[in-house]
């Protein structure tokens, strides 16, 4: 009967764009850590979406490059029970993420908790420039409002009225812990500039939803600090899921001023003082900076789509960039601070 059901909901128009699932919950190379790809595999397959899995080993690892997930109309990139440690992103995959959806006009579902936890734990407030404010949306989060546990009737989550998650009501228990340990610990996103997606009902008071949606001119995203993984109704969950991915593709609700149209070069952050980040969805060949005189300061064969530079030692002042590739050559200005 749950299967009929699940396929009822789930009914209407399927598409032949894919898929990229990035698994980075270290279910298999932890060995203690609960393996989340099971219901989110479940999940895709109820909805008959096509997707491809690339599983990350270890956690010093980079997911795929934004070459490779500009090949894919969405990826799904959860993190399961990682929290800390730089488990939940490699030290590329944040700019990586950022190439991808600026550049290849992406779409992101970002299931992943603690990842605000791991990568900002002194943080309560971002600023532009930094991904969870440029590619999430977010402006302010309260970390570890939401003590889940292990009993499906000590949190509910309903999807707020407007968005993709309109009508869904699910029960949401602890899938990780131990009995030693003390619960599933969820952040409240207090402040963001796109469309809350999930409240919670039962029995904490948030200053704000647990997920949301954002959508700018060039990309869409959903995350979540509550694993989707996690919700213990397999049809809601299904439902959900389906949503999120038909969304991510098609919108719309509401539109960021963040508008990344025409950019072909992304240097990251801009002004600069010290690590610049230059990338591209293609493989820079040849890549050379210049001061405002004319003189070149730094030249390189990335060889690959990104490249991480430290212009610490560069005067103050106004540089050039530029990167050849099969197409010509292209230019970006970078303001040294």
């Amino acid at each position: 009967m749950a299967m009929f059901l699940s396929s009822f909901l789930l009914s209407g128009p399927l598409t032949a764009q894919t898929v990229l699932c990035v698994d980075r919950d270290f279910s298999d190379s932890a060995g203690v850590f609960t393996d989340t790809w099971p219901m989110i595999s479940a999940a895709l397959d109820a909805a008959g979406y096509t997707y491809d899995y690339h599983e990350v080993l270890d956690p010093g690892d980079n997911g795929p490059d934004a070459t490779v997930m500009g090949g894919y109309d969405v990826v799904i990139w959860f993190t399961g029970e990682a929290w800390t440690d730089g488990q939940t992103m490699g030290p590329d995959d944040e700019f990586n993420l950022m190439l991808y959806m600026t550049l290849a006009s992406g779409k992101l579902f970002l299931n992943a908790q603690d990842y605000l936890y791991d990568w900002y734990t002194s943080y309560g407030i971002f600023s532009p420039g930094e991904f969870p404010y440029d590619m999430l949306g977010i402006v302010e989060v309260v970390q570890d409002v939401y003590n889940i546990q292990d009993d499906p009737d000590t949190a509910r989550f309903e999807g707020v009225p407007g968005s993709l998650a309109e009508g869904l009501s699910f029960p949401v228990r602890d899938i990780f812990s131990i009995p030693t340990e003390d619960g599933l610990y969820g952040d409240s996103i207090a402040q963001h500039m796109g469309h809350d997606l999930l409240s919670v009902s039962v029995p904490y008071v948030s200053p704000g939803p647990a997920a949301i949606q954002y959508e700018t001119p060039g990309f869409r995203t959903v995350f979540t600090t509550i694993d989707i993984a996690a919700i213990t109704d397999t049809v809601a969950r299904d439902v959900f899921m389906h949503r999120i991915v038909d969304w991510l593709m098609y919108g719309a609700t509401g539109v960021s001023e963040f508008n990344p149209a025409n950019i072909e070069l992304l240097v990251m952050p801009n002004p600069v003082q010290d690590i610049v980040n230059i990338g591209m969805t293609e493989t820079m060949i040849e890549l050379f900076i210049y001061n405002n005189q004319g003189q070149l300061v730094r030249h390189e064969r990335p060889g690959r789509n990104s490249i991480r530079m430290d212009l610490g030692d560069l005067s103050p002042g106004m540089y050039v960039v530029k990167v050849q590739t099969t197409r010509g050559m292209l230019t970006e200005k970078i303001l040294k601070r």
